[in-house]
């Protein structure tokens, strides 16, 4: 974003922006409750409302039938707001007028406009296919990984899903697994890093009985366990170094062997997945990671964007998360003003720490009301710690695995009391 509007929500004021020179025609992604779709922007004018008679047309009641317009020059792109009703913002800004640049995030109402230079033809202007089942986001970023996932679904091959925490790995883990042939076998799930590290090939291989101290009974595996289907390891990069051979060599397609095991073992036809936050190539050459390891998996690389990367899905995330906290804190609508300072963070913790955040504003806001600007500032300043509600007996597992095993740094991640977080581990 840019950080001469950073400004108050609800201020209302002309800013100046020095933008960098112009190199061809914009590109100009659109997300309404319509959906999303990108249009060419060259230079002219063009006025954006609910207005049959606009340039360009938005499905959105908060919008005004005149709202703002466009205008492309050399120098940027100027945007004017029309006397809206409910504002147009840039960043957390009320703008009357600003020129901006490539980057620029335009909040309308509950809808978005965000600006991208037009770069070659294969950056820009290849088309994109529709989003993801169950993964909410139909931002370009978004639906070019949607196609990635869609072709490299068809495979057998392993996939490394590389991005930041909270950005929603295991959701593109599980759309690889169910948009390919072996979307009707398993999908097993492993964190590595929640492993107790004398028990990780236990865990993965499986055990003969008698295999160590208390292997009182055979145990598959997960390989095991994901005969035929997906075996997604997330956090692959604590992986311990003396479990990464064995996983090399299930990789290339010998056999797998249980912890214990005489003799060989047996074939395993499971499609590997895995997932990182962090520089697997780095860790390599701290010798942490084997190298031959890691180019078995990078073969295909699946980037998953951060949530500041592809901030035009905001509005259409908030929704669903609001929803989605519905029966924990009651209904919730959101106002403009408030959507706009949501898309102007720069949110590090990405989807998780937008669901921690409008929690936190649902809770400090009136019972089925709407969520203001102020709320969602506050939020974000955590001057409105409310995070018991937002955490489920489902969540606080997930923290504590996350969190290797460690109850307390679980209760800090979760913002709770280390025996209110036992407590709940226990509910239903």
């Amino acid at each position: 974003m840019l950080p001469a509007l950073e400004e108050s929500c609800h201020s209302d004021v002309t800013i100046e922006i020095a933008p960098t020179p112009a190199e061809g025609a914009f590109l100009l992604e659109v997300q309404d409750e319509a959906g999303a779709r990108c249009m060419l922007l060259t230079a002219g004018r063009i006025v954006v409302g609910t207005s049959a008679s606009v340039d360009l047309v938005l499905t959105d009641p908060t919008v005004s039938a005149r709202h703002c317009a466009l205008t492309v020059s050399d120098g940027g792109v100027a945007i004017e707001d029309l006397g809206s009703t409910n504002g147009t913002y840039v960043g957390s800004a009320r703008i009357r007028e600003v020129c901006a640049e490539a980057g620029t995030v335009i909040s309308l109402g509950r809808s978005t406009l965000v600006l991208a230079r037009r770069g070659t033809p294969s950056e820009s202007d290849e088309p994109a296919g529709e989003a993801l089942p169950g993964i909410v986001g139909g931002s370009l970023t978004m639906r070019r990984l949607a196609d990635q996932v869609r072709r490299l679904a068809r495979h057998s091959l392993p996939v490394l899903i590389s991005g930041e925490s909270g950005t929603g790995k295991e959701l593109i883990a599980r759309a690889v697994h169910a948009e390919g042939p072996r979307q009707g076998r398993p999908f097993v799930p492993i964190n590595v890093t929640a492993l107790p590290r004398e028990l990780v090939e236990s865990e993965l291989f499986g055990h003969e009985r008698g295999a160590f101290t208390g292997a009182h009974a055979r145990r598959e595996g997960a390989f095991a366990e994901a005969q035929g289907g997906t075996l997604f390891l997330d956090e692959i990069g604590d992986l311990p170094l003396e479990a990464q051979p064995k996983l090399l060599r299930a990789l290339d397609g010998y056999e797998v062997r249980r912890v214990g095991a005489a003799g060989g073992g047996q074939r395993a036809d499971v499609r590997v997945v895995a997932a990182t936050h962090a520089r697997l190539e780095q860790r390599v050459e701290r010798g942490e990671f084997r190298r031959d390891l890691y180019h078995r998996l990078e073969c295909f690389v699946l980037a998953v964007p951060s949530l500041r990367d592809r901030r035009g899905d905001i509005p259409a995330l908030a929704r669903e998360v609001l929803r989605q906290l519905a029966r924990d804190v009651g209904p919730r609508s959101i106002a403009p003003a408030a959507l706009a300072r949501l898309a102007a963070h720069d949110w590090p913790g990405n989807v998780r720490e937008l669901r921690n955040v409008l929690c936190r504003a649902a809770d400090a806001s009136a019972p089925a009301g709407r969520i203001e600007a102020d709320a969602v500032e506050r939020a974000i300043r955590r001057d409105a710690p409310a995070l018991t509600k937002c955490i489920t007996s489902k969540s606080a597992h997930q923290l504590l695995r996350e969190a290797a095993g460690n109850l307390s740094a679980a209760a800090r991640a979760a913002g709770m009391p280390r025996t209110s977080f036992r407590k709940l581990l226990h509910g239903p």
